[in-house]
This record gives structure tokens, sequence and C-alpha cells, in this order.
């Protein structure tokens, strides 16, 4: 029997559109109908290449009724709209994340959705990789005794290199960069490992990029048992992805693809063991893609839904009001 497959228009086919495109060919439940770009030159390739169909603008792609979905992998100001006329048009969305540029904006695309009883799906990837599934394994399995604390950095020096698009250099439209586009990975997968941010104290800087924009960020993150998580994120430093979790008997070194594990009896002799995922790849891309595509078939929601979404930027958002206030913000302020 043939698998039901759902089709599905692609907005943003460059950079990280490419990935998404790649996931959504890798799915065994979507079909890439047709797909949309502001760079003509980058959509016409992806056409050209793939025999897909290409729409002059937006509302076009959308309007399309032989089309069940969309992915926007599109710059977070213009989620809300984006979403907006998506639903009106009765499309379930898979958005890239994050969910949106504010909270308010975020609370806004959720209920749109559910007012046209549509799936939302938000990218956060991260957390499917397989090494941090394993990590999730052994944490459950109390391997490393009680977590007592995080620490993480993911930075690249995008900022630096030529090419950057300019709504990311903008405060207006990318607020608290490095934190926005690359640390936001590692606040979900914090929470989807250990628990809920409570609180959060940041600092950042304008440190090597022109622009009205933040490109180097610190944050103290309090979970909600009172564990504490350091996290980093600059957008002008070489490429550094680790995570490092803490236990009363051992320690989990987390990156890409490679997973150690020291664990400890009495504090002086570790036993390690590692693993490494040179295949990671598509993997979580796909898997992501996929599920969404049965969210729709099913009618259920996903792993990383609107609220999940949600609760990550504003951890994000409470990182801003820190950094421009020199307070503790509480996530509970923010959502409320």
């Amino acid at each position: 029997m043939n698998q039901k497959k759902i089709r599905i228009g692609l907005v943003g086919v460059a950079n990280h559109g490419n990935t998404i495109l790649q996931a959504i060919i890798g799915s065994p439940n979507l079909t890439l109908v047709s797909c949309y770009d502001v760079n003509e030159e980058a959509m016409k390739e992806v056409s050209a290449r793939y025999g897909i169909q290409t729409t002059p603008d937006y509302d076009t792609l959308i309007q399309d009724e032989t089309i069940d979905a969309v992915a926007l992998v599109t710059p977070n100001h213009l989620h809300l709209e984006q979403v907006e006329k998506a639903a009106k048009n009765g499309k379930h969305v898979f958005l890239e994340k994050p969910i949106a540029n504010t909270v308010l904006e975020g609370k806004e695309i959720i209920q749109i959705m559910r007012d046209a009883a549509c799936i939302l799906s938000v990218g956060h990837n991260t957390r499917r990789k397989p090494s941090f599934r394993k990590v999730k394994k052994l944490l459950d399995n109390n391997v490393i005794g009680n977590v007592v604390g995080v620490e993480a950095n993911l930075s690249r020096p995008a900022g630096l290199q030529e090419g950057l698009p300019a709504w990311k250099a903008d405060a207006k439209t990318c607020p608290l960069l490095p934190m926005m586009q690359l640390g936001i990975h590692f606040v979900d997968t914090i929470r989807y490992l250990i628990e809920p941010v409570k609180s959060v104290s940041c600092i950042a800087g304008q440190v090597a990029m022109t622009g009205n924009v933040y490109d180097s960020t610190a944050a103290l993150l309090h979970l909600s048992s009172g564990i504490p998580a350091v996290l980093s994120s600059y957008y002008v430093a070489p490429e550094t992805y680790f995570m490092k979790i803490y236990g009363t008997s051992g320690i989990i070194h987390c990156t890409n693809e490679h997973l150690r594990v020291d664990v400890t009896k009495d504090y002086k002799n570790y036993s390690v063991s590692e693993d490494d995922f040179p295949d990671e790849g598509m993997v979580s891309y796909i898997e992501e893609m996929t599920e969404f595509a049965d969210c729709i078939l099913q009618n259920k929601e996903p792993e990383t839904d609107g609220a999940v979404g949600l609760e990550a930027l504003a951890v994000i958002e409470a990182m801003m009001q820190s950094a421009e206030t020199g307070k503790y913000v509480f996530i509970e302020d923010i959502l409320t």
C-alpha cells in the first residue's frame, strides 16, 4: 500500500532553506510541490535541479489549493504575517525557529493556527540529534547521578563573514542576535533534557560587528529546581558547539557528533565511555519534517509545537530584558 503523502510548499530555499529542502525530499510522507524565495537565482537553481515549480510571490504559493502545508524558512520578523496568510488559506505550517521575534507575536501565531485548526511545528531540531537523544536516556537512567549544573556554548563567525543578511544586523529585526539565532537551540535542548528555565541573567555586547546589534552574549539560566546553567553564544567567534552536564557522580560531554560520559563512584577514578555520531547529518531535520507530516495525517501535536517554541523564545526575550536592565528576569513574567 502506498503511504499517503502531504503536499508541501517551501518558502526560503537558500542557506538553511536548502537543509529543509533536503529534509523534505528525504521524508517518506512529504512531496515538495513548489517553492518561493526572494533570491530568484537560488529559486531557479532549485527548480532546475529538482523539477519543482516556482511561484512569483508568497501569496501565490499559499493560495495553491493543491498544497496541504508550507515550510517557512524565513526571517523571524516576517513569521507572524506569513503564518496569518497561510492559516487563512488552510495551510499547516512548519516554522523554522524562533517561532517569532517577540513573545507577543508568538502567542498570536499559536492562536491563529489554533483557530484555523491547522498543525504548527517549530523547527527546534537540536533536541532530535542522535547525540542528545542518547543524553536524554542517560539522564533518565540516572547515569551521572543528580544533575547539578550545565555549561554550553554555541557560536559561529557568521557576523564577520560576507553575505550576512541585513535583517540579522539590525536589533529591530533580530534582537539579541547570537542567542536568537544560535543559543536558542540549546535553550530548548536544556529544557528537553533537564527542566524548564525559571529565570535568567544576561550580559551582551557589540564587540566586532558593525550595525546596531549585539554580537556577543553570555547568560546564567536558573532552572526550575535551582540548577544553574551557563550558556554563551558569539556571532563573531570560530565555530563552537558543546554542552557539558555535571552530575553528582559524573559528567556528560556532548558535541554535535561525539558523546563522552565520565562516571565515578569515589570522586577520583572515572570510568569513561564514548560514542560517535558521524552520520548525524540530516537525521534530526528529516525526523522533524517526517513528524510534521505524520501530525497532519493523524491530527496530533508535534513534539516541538507552538508552546515549545514560545517557551524557548520567552527565555531569549528575558535575556534581552536582563541585558538592558542589569536585572534577573523571570520567564513567568515574560509569558504572562
